[in-house]
């Protein structure tokens, strides 16, 4: 006898944006989940139990895919605030001093209570790194979040450290991913090494590049080559790249980053924080069909990890820089965040709301502060906030209801 599936359906959805090839949105329809994918959408589908324990009414929610946040650090998160003016340089002083204070038993409830914050903002999928990853991966395991992990390597000790971390991770919610810090701070021949193990792991592979003016002249002077072009005269882009940052880099640089299939996390207002100076160049990467997600980086050059803000500054500032409130549209950002944030991290089951798909679902409360009879995504990327998530689904399982998150 096959076993018996757990079933949900998500009833009447006021509002439905699928973010499926079409960017459908629906009205006032039901979906059915069995186990941990979506099986129906449609109106009025029959339960096949006899009592609703397993619907959730949606009459007066919009309902979307869940959040992908595609760069931060989550173990710093009791760091929020120790630093909040000063450039970057003089920020990671302070931090990485701050940092070697945390031990493990600090990493893990600081994952947690980031996990707690970012599901309750509405994320269901991020990608995290930092130091201790097996802690790290107990938090993810406990919240039943999605997450990529890993921590980052500065030399052949955290090469060797990081190939026995890949090694056990056994979850069908978790990836392992291998971390170049970046140029700066990682020797070519670990760059090189890096490289090939995520060659053969067939797995993600991360670097922070272009982020300040004194980075990119640096190793121009040092390797010979302008960032991004260094990273491709050693084969660092392809497909499974992803690339942290990208504001201080050049139009034939970008042009690489796409003919390579790389892939770019803009993470906006952290780094205004830090004032790192210019802006990253979305409209041209977008041009030059560059796939790139949104991320937060940590509380402690954010100083939060709700994405519907990062959603909301992106266009802002994009329009602003360019002089031209045409230069990105909602449903654009709304992409960076879903659909394009997925592909950022390597993911084909998540980021849409369709037959097939992994079930990473959140609900919205239609407040005062929105209108969305005028234009749904318009509300959704320019007046809601975290605050407004109701419900999150991840993998098929409720993680938060009504507000309140599960026991973790």
């Amino acid at each position: 006898m096959k076993p018996e599936q757990n079933l949900m359906i998500l009833r009447n959805c006021r509002y439905l944006i699928t973010q499926n090839a079409k960017r459908d949105i629906f009205e006032q329809v039901d979906i059915e989940i069995q186990d941990n994918t979506i099986k129906r959408i449609g109106k009025n589908i029959a339960t096949k139990s006899s009592d609703d324990s397993g619907v959730i009414d949606c009459s007066e929610r919009i309902v979307m895919p869940g959040l992908v946040n595609t760069h931060t650090h989550l173990g710093m998160h009791s760091l929020r605030g120790i630093c909040d003016d000063a450039e970057l340089k003089d920020w990671l002083s302070i931090v990485t001093k701050a940092e070697e204070t945390l031990d493990e038993e600090a990493v893990y409830e600081n994952t947690l209570a980031g996990l707690r914050e970012a599901v309750r903002f509405g994320t269901t999928t991020l990608y995290d790194s930092f130091k201790h990853p097996r802690a790290r991966v107990r938090a993810f395991e406990k919240m039943g979040v999605r997450g990529l992990i890993s921590a980052s390597v500065y030399n052949k000790k955290d090469l060797k450290a990081a190939e026995q971390f890949i090694s056990t991770i056994n979850s069908p919610l978790l990836r392992p991913v291998i971390a170049a810090h970046s140029i700066y701070m990682t020797e070519e021949s670990v760059l090189r090494e890096v490289i090939a193990v995520s060659d053969d792991k067939k797995i993600l592979r991360r670097i922070h590049v272009g982020e300040t003016r004194k980075e990119r002249f640096d190793i121009q002077q040092q390797r010979g080559k302008l960032p991004i072009e260094y990273l491709e005269s050693i084969g660092f882009l392809d497909p499974k790249a992803l690339l942290v940052h990208c504001i201080w880099i050049t139009k034939g640089e970008i042009r690489l980053i796409g003919r390579a299939g790389a892939k770019v996390s803009h993470n906006p207002i952290s780094n205004m924080k830090l004032a790192s100076g210019g802006v990253m160049p979305l409209v041209e990467m977008l041009q030059e069909k560059v796939v790139v997600g949104l991320g937060t980086d940590s509380v402690a050059s954010n100083n939060n990890l709700d994405l519907f803000e990062e959603m909301k500054l992106t266009p802002l500032l994009h329009k602003q820089h360019r002089w031209d409130p045409k230069v990105i549209t909602p449903q654009q950002v709304l992409d960076i965040v879903t659909v394009n944030g997925a592909a950022c991290l390597g993911l084909s089951d998540v980021g849409s709301i369709e037959i097939g798909m992994k079930a990473d679902i959140i609900t919205l409360d239609i407040g005062e502060h929105m209108r969305p009879v005028n234009d749904l995504l318009s509300n959704i990327v320019y007046c809601a906030n975290g605050n407004d998530v109701n419900d999150a689904i991840i993998d098929g399982k409720v993680v938060m209801r009504n507000k309140e998150l599960r026991k973790a």
